[in-house]
């Protein structure tokens, strides 16, 4: 029975998945409907947060990709990430093929980059 459960799942996965992209997320966060821009701050966050994890858990600021490091201040709302995000897409029209994770990392990145030394809180 596991053996007919694993198959049956292993199915249910597809082939191919491709990545969501800046543009796509631009797309999403661009319209008005409250199950939109819900799903538009909850991806946002999300990607924030494991970004975070991620470039903490191999070593903070001397990770390889410390050029993507942010440290958001304790106070910010969840719209402030979403515009700034936009706008990073917006005045970057390259960064809209690639993978969104990857757009709002730079996007935070430049918008709250780490202080020199500074630990994120």
């Amino acid at each position: 029975m596991l053996r007919v459960l694993i198959c049956v799942s292993a199915l249910a996965v597809p082939f191919s998945a491709a990545a969501f992209t800046g543009i796509q997320l631009n797309q999403l966060c661009t319209k008005t409907d409250v199950a939109s821009r819900s799903a538009c701050a909850a991806y946002i966050e999300g990607a924030a947060d494991g970004i975070f994890n991620t470039i903490d858990a191999i070593g903070g600021t001397t990770g390889p990709h410390v050029s993507q490091y942010f440290c958001l201040p304790p106070n910010v709302r969840s719209q402030q990430l979403t515009d700034v995000v936009r706008k990073y897409i917006s005045d970057n029209p390259q960064v809209s093929s690639y993978n969104a994770s990857t757009a709002i990392s730079l996007g935070l990145g430049k918008a709250f980059p780490c202080a020199s030394g500074q630990q994120p809180d």
